[in-house]
């Protein structure tokens, strides 16, 4: 979890797009699977969780980010256009990198002959969220689903 207390800022990387988090992630995961390999052309891509209402998009325009596949002008390494949480990348969170470290890899699999992930939380797939989330995040990601079920 973060080093640093909340909110946090940062921007798409061509910094056209500026955006607000207004609190900790639900969680970070380095996720390795191959469509993130590719997308962010490292061997993972380390992303944070996001409640919808806690990311604010500045001057208005969630649509066109949100909502925009990666071939497309707007790029997609900032958010995941999805309704119930959204995925938003470290690199792109102002000294991210430094403050968000991994709660668990994902999809790992193979590991890399030159990765060590030892003493790592470690994962083939997602997995049961209940094994590397925290209570806390639980019951907010909780919360969430219920007001998506509305």
């Amino acid at each position: 979890m973060p080093a640093l207390a909340p909110p946090f800022y940062g921007s798409c990387p061509c910094t056209h797009i500026s955006y607000t988090l207004t609190s900790t992630p639900l969680i970070v995961h380095a996720c390795h699977c191959t469509h993130c390999q590719h997308e962010s052309g490292s061997a993972f891509a380390l992303n944070a969780l996001y409640e919808p209402d806690r990311v604010i998009v500045q001057d208005g325009k969630e649509a066109d980010i949100l909502r925009t596949n990666v071939p497309s002008e707007k790029g997609g390494t900032y958010a995941a256009g999805r309704d119930l949480l959204k995925v938003v990348r470290v690199g792109t969170i102002d000294g991210g990198v430094g403050k968000l470290r991994p709660d668990a890899h994902l999809f790992v699999g193979k590991e890399k002959g030159w990765m060590n992930l030892d003493g790592e939380r470690v994962f083939e797939t997602v997995g049961k969220k209940e094994n590397y989330w925290s209570g806390e995040s639980l019951e907010r990601f909780r919360i969430v689903v219920g007001r998506g079920q509305r």
